[in-house]
């Protein structure tokens, strides 16, 4: 037994010493080839790539954003979302790429990603004024690397973790801006040479004038996205923000506390369904004189049928060309699309330091495939018989009262009475066969 255990730890020591000398050596090798491969097939992806070699362990590139079509396919395939209209203000972006292969245990390579010049929609030639101020400290800040991204890739190619570095810098125009970033880190994960899934968590981002007369403020965020199938399509996401503060004007200010959303988007047979459900702790308000609150705010919705070919299209078609968008939004809702809202609720409303109970709305709204979108700029009722809608809106006593000592609201429920179910105040609004009612009642 004990010449067993001498003979295994003779192999890992052994094991170890080939790892760290020529194993190493071999891996790094390998390594750096398939870098060199993947930079290679770039330039025929939209990029233009520059190779300068430091040595066999170290290399730099810089990477020219050109066609905005190409690389969109490219990132597209590679289980990124994004658009050629995203990337279109980055075309002539330069990107500086330094890679260091081997460079600790966890890494078969590692990346230092940054800027290196701004996009050609930003060159100091075409602007003047405040605005070349800006660029010039833009310029400032990239020459220092302040927007640098790390990124360690595993040596088994599977996986990837990063930050990006801590930012805190004050531009000048009119008025001075702080931006400050705090702790983004992420981890992600690799399959058949795709992204299938990335988590990052960020500690805090601000945007913050001199005067406080604008003031937006994000405190500890996460994220967490995967890859479900084989259309980028496929996925579920799901995002947390503990703190949302905005000041403008030195008057207004709203903050919201614990935000959730999650979502599932699903590709089949050609049609595409997404569910998505949302919930917000709070929403404290402050306007003047005025303040207010909503307490847990809940949001549950439905979209189905959605042409995956037409979706896709809208994302690359020139907006200026209405016969093109007016042509795919037909297709797009060609097999009759459905949405729905199964839960939109405050359970709480506080009204100048009054609190009263809140609402509950349900809605759902199914749109026939013979739905003519070109008549509908001559007749706008013409929507009226392909659509199918009802909406339930539930009140608290409470909220009816506040609300019925609007003079706005006074016609309306002069004309349509509510229902009373249960200790509240019920709306039932039916669209069916072209012919509108609200709780039952005729409107059209």
């Amino acid at each position: 037994m004990r010449k067993l255990g001498l003979s295994l730890l003779a192999l890992i020591v052994v094991g170890a010493i080939y790892y760290f000398t020529s194993g190493s050596t071999q891996l790094a090798l390998q390594m750096k080839e398939q870098v060199d491969t993947q930079m290679a097939t770039l330039q025929n992806k939209g990029f233009t790539v520059t190779a300068q070699e430091v040595d066999t362990k170290k290399e730099h590139f810089v990477i020219t954003m050109n066609e905005p079509e190409k690389i969109a396919a490219f990132l597209t395939a590679k289980g990124m979302q994004t658009t050629a209209k995203d990337l279109e203000s980055l075309k002539g972006l330069k990107i500086g790429v330094d890679v260091a292969y081997l460079p600790d245990a966890y890494s078969a390579a590692s990346f230092d990603i940054y800027p290196l010049s701004l996009p050609t929609s930003l060159s100091l030639s075409s602007v003047s004024g405040n605005e070349k101020k800006v660029l010039e400290q833009l310029h400032n800040m990239i020459e220092k690397k302040t927007f640098l991204l790390h990124l360690d890739v595993n040596k088994l190619g599977s996986g990837f973790k990063g930050y990006m570095k801590d930012i805190d810098e004050v531009i000048e125009d009119d008025k001075k801006v702080k931006l400050s970033m705090k702790s983004l880190k992420f981890t992600g994960d690799i399959r058949d040479d795709k992204l299938s899934g990335i988590k990052q968590t960020l500690k805090h981002i601000a945007v913050q004038t001199e005067d406080n007369d604008f003031d937006i403020k994000m405190n500890n965020l996460s994220s967490n996205y995967k890859v479900t199938g084989t259309s980028k399509y496929d996925y579920t996401s799901d995002y947390t923000v503990e703190n949302i503060s905005i000041f403008a004007d030195n008057s207004f200010k709203m903050t919201m506390k614990n935000f959730t959303m999650d979502s599932t988007s699903k590709e089949k047979d050609g049609l595409l369904s997404v569910t998505a459900h949302s919930t917000l702790d709070a929403i404290d308000f402050k306007d003047g004189q005025k303040s207010g609150s909503f307490e847990t705010v809940v949001f549950d919705m439905q979209a189905n049928n959605f042409d995956i070919q037409a979706l896709s299209k809208l994302e690359t078609i020139d907006p200026d060309n209405e016969e093109e968008l007016l042509a795919t939004a037909q297709k797009l809702i060609s097999k009759g699309i459905q949405f729905s809202v199964s839960n939109f609720s405050v359970k709480h409303i506080e009204v100048d330091k009054k609190k009263l109970e809140g609402f509950t709305l349900t809605s759902a709204f199914d749109i026939d495939k013979s739905l003519d979108l070109s008549s509908l700029e001559r007749n706008p009722m013409a929507a009226i018989g392909a659509i199918d809608a009802n909406l339930k809106l539930t009140l608290s006593n409470q909220l009816f009262s506040l609300i019925a000592q609007q003079p706005q609201a006074v016609m309306a429920m002069m004309l349509f009475a509510p229902k009373d179910v249960n200790g509240k105040k019920v709306y039932n609004v039916e669209l069916k066969n072209g012919k509108l009612t609200i709780n039952e009642r005729p409107v059209m």
